[in-house]
């Protein structure tokens, strides 16, 4: 079984399973699958068939096939110890998994960071392997048993809240009925990569729509409708990096400067 323990991991990562969601599914404890993969005890024959019949691969294959060398077809390693591996297209509206994720040489995810300047290739290149194995990558601590991608904000639209230039890590959301309502999230459709709060309104409209925070920049802002059809990727706002050190004067007069926009906003409409 000298192979048994990696592939379990790199087979459960590549399926977009947690820990959990794999014990649910074969009806094997969560530890002991954690035990499995840490090669601190090994499975019986029944349990080994469980797997290979989960999995759609061979006993031997699961056993004495090296998968984190590349044997595997479709398992790819590339030179700089990070794994992009393809996995399964979303099916329908309402039932996705991301087309690509990366993990480590120890079957741990990877999160994919996407600057602003890559957001024209991550919307051609967010299913490709290839791609995606040229964007950087990193591991926080916390940020585990799930898939998370860091996204760079473009722009004022959802300032003061989060700033032009500002990292945004997302998790994935598997389908479109979870998303929480006017929360932040990074939506990939096809226009574009938005960091805007979401409204959920397809059963009543079919649609959803993204709203940005500014108050100073609301008119170049206005909320953008989105059919479902042209959704590729939705992950929700799960922590944000920011290196703005603004002293706190600095901030005042951002709050004043809103307010006199506020203003001037009221009288241009009372003159309507």
């Amino acid at each position: 079984m000298i192979y048994f323990a990696t592939n379990l991991k790199l087979l459960r990562k590549r399926s977009g399973k947690t820990q959990d969601a794999l014990s649910s599914e074969v009806n094997i404890g969560r530890t002991t699958i954690a035990n499995y993969e840490a090669g601190v005890s090994e499975p019986n024959l029944e349990t080994l068939i469980t797997f290979s019949n989960y999995f759609d691969i061979s006993v031997d294959q699961l056993l004495s096939n090296n998968m984190e060398n590349g044997i595997d077809k479709n398992v790819k390693i590339p030179a700089k110890g990070k794994q992009a591996i393809a996995l399964p297209s979303w099916s329908d509206t309402n039932s996705r998994m991301p087309q690509v994720v990366t993990v480590d040489r120890k079957g741990n995810d990877n999160i994919i960071y996407v600057p602003v300047k890559a957001r024209a290739g991550y919307l051609s290149g967010y299913g490709d392997p290839e791609f995606m194995e040229t964007l950087p990558t990193f591991r926080l601590p916390g940020l585990n048993n799930s898939t998370f991608r860091m996204f760079e904000v473009d722009g004022p639209s959802m300032a003061p809240n989060i700033l032009h230039s500002d990292r945004v890590i997302g998790e994935w959301v598997e389908s479109l009925d979870k998303i929480r309502d006017n929360r932040v999230h990074i939506v990939v459709h096809k226009s574009g990569v938005a960091v805007k709060r979401v409204l959920n309104r397809i059963k009543e409209r079919g649609k959803i729509y993204l709203k940005s925070d500014t108050i100073a920049h609301r008119l170049e802002f206005p909320v953008v409708e989105i059919d479902p059809e042209d959704v590729m990727e939705i992950w929700y706002g799960r922590l944000k990096l920011s290196a703005d050190f603004s002293e706190p004067a600095e901030v005042y007069h951002r709050l004043s400067d809103l307010e006199m926009d506020m203003m001037e906003l009221k009288r241009m409409m009372g003159e309507k």
